[in-house]
Parts: C-alpha cells; sequence; structure tokens
C-alpha cells in the first residue's frame, strides 16, 4: 500500500484533481485499490478533501470516480516527503532548469527517479540511468543530430554537439568521467533495476545506493542541459 498511496499522493501534488478507472487502465475493479488508498489518505488528513462516487448499476458499490479539492495538506506534504526523501540542492536546481527545458519526457524521467528513491530502489535506478539517456538524446536533437543507439557513440555525439572543448584543459577528466557514471548507472540498472529480469542470487538495492545513482544522474544531466543552455546564448 506504501508505493500506491506514495504514488498517489505524488499525483496531487502535481495537480491531480480526480481519479477514475481510467487510472487503472479501464479495469473498475483494479481501480478499487486506488480509490481506498484515497480515502484512506483522507482519513489521515493528507488531501484537504474528496468526493468519493459510487457506481450503482453492479449492485457491488465499486468506486467509479474521486474528485479531489484543494490539493495535499500540511501533513500530507510532510508524508510525501517521508516517502520520497528529503529534497536536495540538485532536486532544486534541476526542477529549475527543467522549468526552461521544453522536454517533457526529461521531467518524466527525474520526477520519476526522484520519487522512487525511497519506495522503490530499483526502480529508481532504472529511471536515473533513462535520464541520462533521455537527456543525451534530447541535446543530439536539438541540435540536429541522429542519436546513435550505442551509448558510447551518444555520449560523445552529446558532448560534441555541445562544443565542450576538453582535450588538455582541468575539466578533461571529469567529462570523461560523465561517461563512466552512465555505464556505472546503466551496469547498476542491468544488475539491480526492474529492467530486466533480475538474477535469483542478486540482492536489490538499499535506498542509500539508490540516492546515490539517482543524485549522480541528476548532477550529470543538469550540467548538460546548463551546458545546452550556455550555447543557445
Amino acid at each position: 500500500m506504501e508505493n500506491l498511496l506514495h504514488a498517489i499522493l505524488r499525483e496531487i501534488k502535481n495537480g491531480a484533481t480526480s481519479f477514475d478507472p481510467s487510472s487503472a487502465g479501464g479495469d473498475i475493479k483494479k481501480f478499487q485499490d486506488i480509490a481506498k488508498t484515497i480515502v484512506y489518505a483522507d482519513s489521515q488528513g493528507y488531501i484537504s478533501r474528496i468526493i468519493p462516487h459510487m457506481e450503482s448499476m453492479s449492485g457491488q458499490r465499486h468506486y467509479d470516480c474521486i474528485l479531489v479539492s484543494g490539493g495535499l495538506t500540511y501533513l500530507g506534504e510532510q508524508t510525501l516527503i517521508e516517502l520520497s526523501g528529503q529534497p536536495t540542492p540538485i532536486d532544486e536546481a534541476f526542477l529549475d532548469i527543467l522549468n526552461r527545458i521544453p522536454s517533457y519526457n526529461i521531467r518524466e524521467k527525474w520526477d520519476k527517479a526522484l520519487h522512487r528513491r525511497i519506495t522503490d530502489p530499483s526502480g529508481a535506478i532504472t529511471a536515473a540511468r533513462s535520464l541520462l539517456e533521455t537527456t543525451l538524446k534530447w541535446i543530439v536533437e536539438q541540435r540536429g543530430g541522429k542519436p546513435s543507439k550505442n551509448n558510447k557513440e551518444l555520449f560523445n555525439q552529446a558532448i560534441d554537439s555541445l562544443r565542450i572543448e576538453v582535450e588538455g584543459k582541468p575539466i578533461e577528466k571529469t567529462i570523461n568521467g560523465l561517461n563512466t557514471i552512465l555505464w556505472g548507472i546503466g551496469e547498476m540498472r542491468n544488475n539491480h533495476g526492474d529492467a530486466h529480469g533480475a538474477a535469483s542470487s542478486s540482492t536489490p538495492p538499499t535506498v542509500g545506493e539508490a540516492g546515490f545513482c539517482v543524485n549522480l544522474a541528476g548532477a550529470a544531466a543538469l550540467f548538460l542541459l546548463e551546458e545546452f543552455e550556455n550555447g543557445e546564448t
């Protein structure tokens, strides 16, 4: 229930004002778990006000719609922070640049990585890796290129399109380190993320490991997007 509660609070925080069976792929029976979680959140004082509605045709008294008014309460905001983890300077800086960068995909990947750190470490690592790849592809496309399907070539494409001159400069090793981060998080994703089936002998990642990967990915993507912005001026 904690994962579902977290997801619902996050959606309400992001502006969701109504929930119906479409939230569960159109399956009204599956929607009952979502509806009951919203009702629970309201009973705990996490939501300002809800207006639940039940259908009467089937005789099952299933919830078929819940309206949310007023968003999260202070307690709801604090609960969401507890479930997501405390914001870091990277969180705030990344949110700031996303308000200027017109990419829904980058925002979506960062949002997933950020909010899965505590409740879904494996999913957070997968989202962190996707964030980096999506950022690289977006930069290449914005500069008129066709992103390579090879991750190493994709990284070089992005660096070249940003016209970052690093050879012989103090930042050269740091830029090369970005590629290492990309591969390192990719390896974590392969071993611990939810993109591939986990081996029976594998151990799930810790919250700390997930947070480390998310923060590394966020810092790398933030640098690349700032360089993109600087090149536009």
